[in-house]
């Protein structure tokens, strides 16, 4: 597919701390785009990238929303910017003011009420099962007295007798704070420690069987890019290191239906379950760049798929090259290093580590790759102020958990 229409494109990515984030700057850039970036921290990977035109400093989306959407608009106006693509958890913020930015822009992100509903774990379910989805049991606990409740209902006890009963967040990232409470003194202690932190949290059925995890880009319901792959190797709380393009027929029809029945417009990622007979269950879905679109870089088509829907949507969606083996490979070698790395079988990390390539290192385009190291030194020290864990540091500047933004 030709670029012709891409090439002199001025894009503003958000978000440019994650890999994700420089996947798509670099392949914007080869379609001929020129690439901005924001970001609220010091050290970002699509900072010192040579497809990144320019790189911006912004105020934290979740310390002062209407600095960081101020910011946003003084980059469009002065870069001309043709089309906004946020890429982590700052959407929430820009699609909070996505009438205002997209006045200026197109902005590439559904409405904040639509992400809301798909970005609680709670109303996903509750989504998709009014769509005519199959969906586990799912509870949420938003007091303190529903532990007790919860405790001593029937939905736990169905959750008992197949298999158990995951507890997480409401909203949450990177699978953190999970746990599973397979009886009700595994629920007490839990609830004794979780119970007094934030609120809600969501209790789940635990569903037993392969995970499977898909990306898709989405133009008003239609489907122009998909990848999927099993979730095998992960580390630092549950987030995916390693990733090899899965063919399954079955999970890219089930995201087209729900992207269809939705007519949902922005990139969209689900954790979905295969169980033994083959059915699928979702678990979680993220409305935003996930690792999925390391899979795709470097196929023709996916910055039309991402920028051009009308030249898109009459063909195929993009998929991933059978051959592509795509890891990050600092993490996956420290976790591997440390024992920290799961998976199965993760005893054999390190064939996968010397057989893939780097999601940030291309010797065309070093810097990022050492970037790495000081935004992990910034992370650290963000932790270390805040008491946080890293992984939490790495998004507590730019998450949204369902709080009302004007």
């Amino acid at each position: 597919m030709s670029t012709d229409g891409l090439r002199g494109k001025r894009v503003l990515l958000t978000g440019g701390r994650a890999p994700a984030a420089l996947e798509m700057a670099r392949l914007l850039a080869a379609a001929g785009c020129e690439v901005i970036a924001a970001e609220s921290t010091r050290h970002h990977l699509c900072r010192v990238s040579r497809s990144v035109k320019r790189s911006c400093r912004v105020p934290s989306p979740a310390a002062d929303p209407a600095a960081f959407a101020d910011a946003l608009e003084e980059i469009i106006a002065q870069e001309g910017i043709h089309s906004l693509i946020p890429t982590c958890e700052e959407l929430f913020f820009v699609a909070a003011s996505r009438e205002r930015l997209g006045s200026q822009c197109a902005v590439f992100t559904a409405p904040l009420a639509q992400l809301q509903r798909l970005h609680s774990k709670a109303e996903f379910i509750r989504t998709a099962g009014r769509l005519g989805f199959n969906v586990p049991m799912t509870v949420r606990i938003s007091k303190p007295e529903e532990w007790r409740d919860f405790a001593h209902s029937s939905s736990f006890r169905d959750m008992l007798s197949s298999g158990g009963c995951v507890l997480k967040p409401e909203y949450s990232r990177f699978a953190a704070k999970v746990r599973i409470a397979t009886s009700r003194q595994e629920l007490a202690e839990a609830a004794s420690e979780l119970g007094t932190g934030h609120y809600p949290w969501v209790a789940q059925q635990y569903i037993g069987g392969r995970e499977i995890c898909t990306y898709s880009i989405v133009h008003d319901g239609k489907v122009t890019a998909h990848a999927a792959y099993a979730s095998e190797l992960s580390a630092y709380g549950g987030a995916s290191v390693y990733f090899e393009p899965l063919r399954h027929p079955a999970a890219q029809a089930w995201a087209a239906r729900f992207a269809e029945l939705e007519r949902f417009t922005g990139q969209l990622a689900f954790d979905l379950i295969e169980q033994e007979d083959g059915s699928l269950m979702p678990i979680e879905c993220n409305p935003r760049t996930t690792s999925g679109i390391h899979l795709l870089a470097g196929n023709p088509g996916i910055a039309e798929a991402l920028l051009l829907p009308q030249a898109s949507s009459a063909s195929a969606p993009v998929e991933p090259r059978p051959d592509k083996r795509v890891m990050l490979a600092l993490p996956m070698l420290a976790a591997g290093l440390s024992g920290r790395l799961r998976g199965k079988p993760g005893r054999h990390w390190l064939p996968r580590w010397l057989g893939a390539g780097d999601a940030t290192f291309r010797w065309s385009d070093p810097r990022p790759a050492l970037e790495q190291l000081l935004l992990a030194r910034e992370l650290q020290r963000t932790a270390r102020r805040r008491g946080l864990s890293l992984i939490e540091a790495a998004t507590c500047d730019i998450e949204w958990n369902g709080r009302e933004l004007v």
